[in-house]
């Protein structure tokens, strides 16, 4: 099993984990402007991910978002397209941290990034949850 992190938007995010699901890393930002599907198969194919893991922007209180509302029509998209597992998880707060990750990593180079460490703590803290055997 290894896995995929999605931080959606219009940049996405993109982070994989390790053979061993015990580290997230950047991989790369994806423009939506592409063709998202097939970059998303070629990384898919490459690293043989078996689960995808998708950060649902909740709003503060927990309801769905207009952005989480995206991230299901998403989900749908990819159960059509990829036999992975897809796994939403609570991703509230993640751009605040990333932000605090890369505090200082200034202008053009932090933009490049930010989205791909967002996508890195997203897996992270999913795989967190399976290690110690919560999930």
């Amino acid at each position: 099993m290894r896995c995929l992190g999605i931080d959606y938007g219009l940049h996405m995010g993109i982070s994989v984990s390790d053979e061993k699901n015990i580290f997230a890393y950047p991989l790369c930002v994806l423009n939506k402007k592409n063709n998202i599907i097939e970059e998303l198969r070629k990384i898919i194919e490459n690293y043989k991910i078996t689960h995808i893991i998708m950060g649902n922007p909740l709003n503060l209180d927990g309801s769905i978002s207009d952005k989480s509302k995206e991230v299901l029509k998403f989900r749908e998209t990819l159960k059509q397209n990829f036999q992975c597992e897809i796994i939403l998880i609570d991703e509230r707060l993640t751009t605040v941290e990333a932000n605090k990750v890369l505090q200082d990593t200034k202008g053009r180079k932090r933009k490049k990034v930010i989205d791909a460490v967002s996508a890195t703590i997203i897996l992270d803290s999913y795989l967190d949850k399976i290690n110690k055997g919560d999930i």
